[in-house]
C-alpha cells in the first residue's frame, strides 16, 4: 500500500490476508472517512461491508471511552498506536478491543488503518484460563480501567471476577465475592427484575439490558446482561442515578407545569363559567342565553324560537319587609322551579333582580301557553313553611318561525309582559300585531330621538308655581319638549320613557340641564327664583353626576341656590341607592324636590331620612278637594311636610275653589292651568300686576281677593297666557 510498486502475487497475498483475517480491519482517509472494510470488521460492528463505506469512523467508537483522544494523539505523534479501546456496534451497545491502528502515507494520498480484536470473551475467561501472566495482566487491566461496574460468573453462578468500580459502589471487597455463590454474596438481587433477567441470559445465551433499583447499594443503574463465550455471564452496570435524578426532576417539572395547566384551565373554565352564568341561581346569565340560543340555530337554523319573559310579582315587597337573604333564597327556589317546569332542550337564564327568561324551541303555541301556566302555577308555591316568602309571576310571550332573532324576541315579549301585569298580573300574555306596532314605534322614536338631539329639535318651557304667601313667584320648573319636523309635538310622556330604556336619558338630562342653568343666569336679577329640572333615576344612579351638575354651574356663574332638581317618589325608595348621590347634591347648595308625591311607594317617615327640602304633592290630590277625604289627607300631607320643613308645591290647579282649599289648607305654592301654563321664557308672567285700590278681605290670600274683588267690577288680575290664544283671567267665586 505504501512505497514501491507492488507486485502482482505480493497483490494477491495482501488482498487475501486483508479478506480472511481474524481481526477487523478499517482502511480510513485523511479526513476519516472508511474506504476498505474487511469481512471481519462487518462481523464485529454489526455493519456490512457496503455500509462500512464512507461511515464516519466516530459512529463505531464508544464516545464515552476518553482514551480515544489520547489514542489518536499518539498515532498523530509517534506513527502508531496500540492497546484496549471501546468500540461501538451497530445495535449501540459497546465492547472492548485490542486496538492497532498506524498512519499510512504513499505519493498521492495518506490515511490510516485500523485493526481490532473484540476482547469481551476473554476477559473473564481470561481470569481463570490465560495460559500467560501478561496476558491474564492485559485482561484484569482493561476490566479495571473501565469506568462502569463489572461482575463476571460462571455457568453455576459462581462470581468469577468483579473490579474495583464494582467494590468501591457496591461497597464489598473482591475477596469476600469471587469465588462464592451470586445469590448468596448479593442477597438483595434475589426476586427481583434483576434476578429475572440473569436467569434469562444465562437460559437462553440472548443478551439483555434493564433500568431498576439496586436497594442494597442505594443505587439506580443500567445492567446490561452478555453471555460469555466459554459459559457464563458478564454483567456491566452503569450509575444512572444522575440522569435518573434530572430524568425525575423533568418529570416533577412537567407534573406542575401539567398541574398549573390543568389550573388554569380550570381556572379558564370557571371564569367562563362564571361569565354566562348567574352566580346565585346557576342559570344562565343573558350572555350565556344569547350563546346558546345562537349555537342551537346554527345547528337548526329552520327552528322555531319562543321567547318567556317571567318577572316576579310584588317581589320588591319581599326583599323590603324580609330582606336580601330571604329574596335571594325566593330567587333561588324559583329558577330550579322553572328548571324542572322547562322541557328537556329549553333554556333558562336569568337575567337580574326578578327577571327571568325561558327559550323554547319547535313548541306550538298550546306547548307554550300551557308551559306558561305551569311556571304561574309554581310561582304561587310558598317557598317557606311559613308561607312568608309567596309571590307569584306575570308572563310575556313572543314567537318567532324561520330566522329568529332573539333581541326582538325578547323586546316583544318584555312588552307583553307588561301588558300582562297591565292585565292584573299573575297571568301569561303574548305579543300581537298591536305591541308590534308600538313596538315599532317606540324603535322610530328612538332613532329620530337621537338626531333630535343632533338637529336642536328640542327646546325648554317654564311652569311657574305662585307662592300662595306673598304673591309671587319663587319656582319655575323646566319641561323638555320636542318638535319633530314631521310629527310635530311629540309628547314628553312618549319620548321620555325610550330614551330611560336605551340610555338616552342620560344625553337627554345634561342637555336639560345645559339649557336651564344657562337660562337662570338670565333671570339672576329676579330675588328668589329657582329653576328646577326632572332628574331621572338612572341619572342619579350615576355617581359622578354630582360633579357633572356642579360644573355646569361653574361653566355659567350660577349659585347653586338658583336650582334645585325634582326627582319621583319612586325613585328614592331604594334608599342605599340614591341617599349618597342626593346629600352630595344638596351639600353643593341644590334644593331637592320630591315630584307626584303620593303615587309612589315611600311615606313621609320614610322621606325623613332623605335630603328633601320640597314636597310636590300630585294633581290627584288637587283634584280631590272638593271632598271631606280630599281634604282631609292632603290637609295630612302639608301638616307633615311642615313638619319635616319641607316646602309645599300642590299641582294641577285648574278652578278658584281648589286654590281657595290649598290657601286654606296651608300649601305654601300652588301650580295649574288656572295660573299659567307651561310657556316659553319670555311669556311667563314672573311680575305679577297689583291692584292699588281694593281691601283684603279677612282670611283670604290676595290673589283670592282680587278674584272676589272682580264681581264687584274690579279688574280681573292676570296670571298668566294661555299659549296662543292669549292671556286667561282668574274665574271668580261666585258672590
Amino acid at each position: 500500500m505504501v512505497g514501491k510498486p507492488v507486485r502482482p502475487m505480493a497483490r494477491s497475498i495482501c488482498e487475501s490476508l486483508f479478506g480472511h483475517a481474524s481481526d477487523g480491519v478499517l482502511v480510513v482517509s485523511a479526513d476519516g472517512q472508511v474506504l476498505r472494510a474487511n469481512p471481519r470488521a462487518g462481523e464485529l460492528l454489526g455493519w456490512t461491508e457496503a455500509e462500512l463505506l464512507d461511515l464516519d469512523p466516530d459512529v463505531v467508537v464508544d464516545p464515552r471511552d476518553v482514551r480515544w483522544r489520547a489514542a489518536l494523539d499518539t498515532r498523530e505523534r509517534e506513527g502508531v498506536f496500540r492497546g484496549v479501546l471501546r468500540l461501538r456496534r451497530r445495535d449501540g451497545s459497546t465492547f472492548s478491543a485490542h486496538v492497532t491502528t498506524a498512519a499510512v502515507r504513499d505519493d498521492e494520498s495518506a490515511g490510516a488503518y485500523i485493526s481490532f480484536r473484540d476482547t469481551t470473551p476473554t476477559e473473564t475467561v481470561g481470569v481463570r484460563t490465560v495460559k500467560t501472566p501478561r496476558a491474564a495482566a492485559d485482561v484484569i487491566d482493561s476490566l479495571e480501567s473501565f469506568s462502569d461496574m463489572y461482575v463476571g460468573v460462571d455457568a453455576d453462578w459462581k462470581v468469577t471476577h468483579l473490579n474495583a468500580q464494582t467494590e468501591y459502589r457496591l461497597r464489598v471487597s473482591r475477596d469476600d465475592v469471587i469465588g462464592g455463590d451470586l445469590w448468596e454474596k448479593f442477597p438483595a438481587l434475589v426476586g427481583t427484575r434483576f434476578e429475572q433477567v440473569y436467569r434469562s441470559v444465562m437460559r437462553t445465551g440472548e443478551q439483555a439490558s434493564l433500568e431498576d433499583y439496586y436497594a442494597a447499594a442505594d443505587l439506580w443503574c443500567e445492567v446490561r446482561a452478555y453471555p460469555l463465550f466459554r459459559g457464563g455471564m458478564g454483567l456491566y452496570f452503569r450509575d444512572i442515578g444522575e440522569r435518573r435524578e434530572q430524568e425525575q426532576e423533568r418529570e416533577r417539572l412537567l407534573a406542575a407545569e401539567r398541574r398549573a395547566r390543568a389550573a388554569a384551565e380550570e381556572a379558564q373554565r370557571a371564569l367562563a363559567y362564571r361569565a354566562c352564568h348567574d352566580e346565585l341561581t346557576g342559570l344562565l346569565n343573558r350572555s350565556g342565553l344569547v350563546q346558546e340560543v345562537e349555537s342551537v340555530l346554527a345547528a337548526r337554523p329552520a327552528s322555531g324560537v319562543t321567547v318567556m319573559f317571567i318577572d316576579l310579582d310584588r317581589f320588591k315587597l319581599v326583599n323590603d319587609s324580609l330582606g336580601h337573604v330571604a329574596g335571594d333564597q325566593l330567587l333561588t327556589v324559583f329558577a330550579r322551579r322553572l328548571a324542572d317546569v322547562a322541557r328537556p332542550g329549553d333554556l333558562v337564564a336569568r337575567f337580574g333582580g326578578d327577571e327571568f327568561v325561558m327559550v323554547l324551541f319547535d313548541a306550538s303555541a298550546e306547548e307554550a301557553g300551557r308551559l306558561a301556566e305551569e311556571v304561574v302555577a309554581a310561582s304561587r308555591q310558598p317557598v317557606d313553611e311559613d308561607a312568608r316568602l309567596r309571590v307569584t309571576a306575570s308572563i310575556g310571550l313572543a314567537s318567532a318561525t324561520g330566522t329568529a332573532n332573539l333581541e326582538t324576541l325578547l323586546r316583544e315579549a318584555d312588552a307583553a309582559l307588561y301588558r300582562a301585569k297591565d292585565a292584573g298580573r299573575e297571568r301569561a300574555a303574548w305579543f300581537d300585531e298591536q305591541m308590534h306596532l308600538e313596538s315599532v314605534n317606540r324603535v322610530q322614536t328612538e332613532l329620530d330621538l337621537r338626531l333630535a338631539l343632533d338637529r336642536d329639535e328640542l327646546f325648554l318651557d317654564y311652569q311657574p308655581a305662585f307662592d300662595l304667601r306673598f304673591e309671587r313667584i319663587t319656582h319655575v320648573e323646566a319641561l323638555v319638549r320636542w318638535r319633530h319636523p314631521v310629527r310635530g309635538l311629540v309628547s314628553p310622556g312618549e319620548f321620555i320613557p325610550v330614551a330611560e330604556e336605551c340610555g338616552l336619558i342620560h344625553r337627554l338630562g345634561e342637555w336639560v340641564l345645559a339649557r336651564a342653568v344657562e337660562q337662570a343666569v338670565r333671570w339672576a336679577h329676579l330675588p328668589g327664583l329657582r329653576v328646577w329640572i326632572n332628574v331621572s333615576p338612572a341619572q342619579l344612579a350615576d355617581r359622578g353626576w354630582p360633579e357633572l351638575l356642579a360644573a355646569h354651574l361653574e361653566r355659567v356663574g350660577l349659585p347653586a341656590d338658583r336650582l334645585g332638581i325634582e326627582v319621583t317618589e319612586s325613585a328614592v325608595a331604594d334608599r342605599s341607592r340614591l341617599t349618597e348621590v342626593l346629600e352630595r347634591v344638596r351639600a353643593l347648595g341644590v334644593q331637592i324636590a320630591i315630584d307626584d308625591f303620593g303615587t309612589g311607594y315611600s311615606s313621609l317617615a320614610r322621606l325623613n331620612e332623605f335630603p328633601i327640602d320640597v314636597i310636590k304633592i300630585d294633581r290627584s290630590f288637587v283634584a280631590d278637594l272638593g271632598t271631606p277625604r280630599g281634604e282631609a289627607l292632603l290637609a295630612g300631607i302639608v301638616t307633615l311636610s311642615h313638619a319635616i320643613d319641607a316646602h309645599v308645591i300642590a299641582e294641577g290647579v285648574e278652578t278658584v275653589s281648589q286654590l281657595a282649599a290649598l290657601s286654606a289648607l296651608g300649601a305654601d305654592s300652588a301650580s295649574g292651568y288656572l295660573l299659567a301654563r307651561p310657556a316659553a321664557p319670555e311669556h311667563l308672567p314672573l311680575v305679577i300686576p297689583t291692584e292699588l285700590d281694593f281691601s283684603w278681605r279677612a282670611g283670604l290670600h290676595p290673589t283670592l281677593e282680587k278674584a272676589f274683588s272682580s264681581v264687584a267690577g274690579t279688574r280681573p288680575l292676570t296670571c298668566a297666557p294661555v299659549g296662543e290664544d292669549g292671556p286667561v283671567p282668574i274665574v271668580p267665586l261666585p258672590a
